[in-house]
């Protein structure tokens, strides 16, 4: 029987009005991905069967599909099939998920309709990079998190008790609400502390935002990280996967 999640704290506005459509009859699998889908921010509805997401897909159209090539009954290439002889399921994009690395597996799903495959045990990088390319206008490579911390920028400390603080956080930028943001192309030193780690490091400002712009209609600025060092380069993509699956079961990944 499906199921619907709503999606997590990394909702956009964008992201609110769409859902995507998980359908694996493994219950681990269906579940890792599920959650997985649901902390990039998206809502998520689960099916067992090619059969139960053909109905559901008819009921209400889902902006995405991410299905298992295995799927008993009719399988994956029967779903693939019945949504595009319907009008209204026609355009969803579907992404295929393999048991096996096998590239003629990957190739019979790409020639049968499938937008991308992607192998098990999947990666969440992998997913997040094959979701944006799917659904969204201006795909991101970077998996981003909301959070909320304290930072100096260019020696002056932010008031993090009046809402300026690092609102939004990638491996290689940030987005920081600010009253006061920079001009675009401007340099930032930034000095933060993360999960108990220290970090300095130099940012451009990508763009800046007022009050009702941008993609959270509040005042502040994005960032792109110029000069970091490796070592914190890597705790900070470690960090940001390990919150995206926090209580998630590593098992099955």
């Amino acid at each position: 029987m499906g199921e619907c999640l709503p999606g997590g704290p990394t909702d956009t506005a964008e992201r609110k009005n769409r859902f995507l459509m998980i359908v694996d009859y493994t219950p681990n699998d269906l579940f890792y991905n599920a959650m997985l889908l649901q902390r990039f921010g998206y809502n998520i509805c689960t099916a067992r069967t090619a059969e139960e997401a053909y109905d559901m897909a008819n009921v209400a159209v889902p902006s995405l599909i991410v299905a298992a090539v295995d799927l008993p009954g009719v399988g994956l290439s029967g779903l693939l099939q019945n949504l595009r002889q319907n009008p209204r399921t026609a355009p969803v994009p579907v992404i295929a998920l393999s048991s096996s690395n096998d590239p003629v597996v990957r190739k019979r799903c790409l020639d049968a309709g499938a937008a991308d495959c992607i192998a098990k045990p999947i990666n969440a990088e992998d997913m997040y990079r094959a979701v944006q390319a799917a659904v969204e206008p201006t795909p991101r490579k970077n998996i981003r998190i909301r959070v909320r911390f304290p930072i100096v920028v260019n020696g002056e400390a932010l008031d993090c008790g009046e809402g300026d603080c690092v609102s939004v956080l990638s491996e290689h930028g940030m987005y920081i609400r600010t009253r006061k943001p920079l001009p675009v192309n401007e340099r930032a030193n930034l000095l933060f502390v993360l999960a108990g780690r220290t970090m300095r490091i130099s940012a451009a400002v990508l763009y800046s935002d007022q009050k009702g712009e941008g993609p959270y209609l509040e005042p502040g600025m994005g960032l792109k990280f110029v000069t970091i060092a490796p070592e914190d380069q890597t705790f900070l993509r470690e960090h940001i996967r390990a919150e995206v699956l926090r209580g998630i079961d590593r098992g099955v990944e």
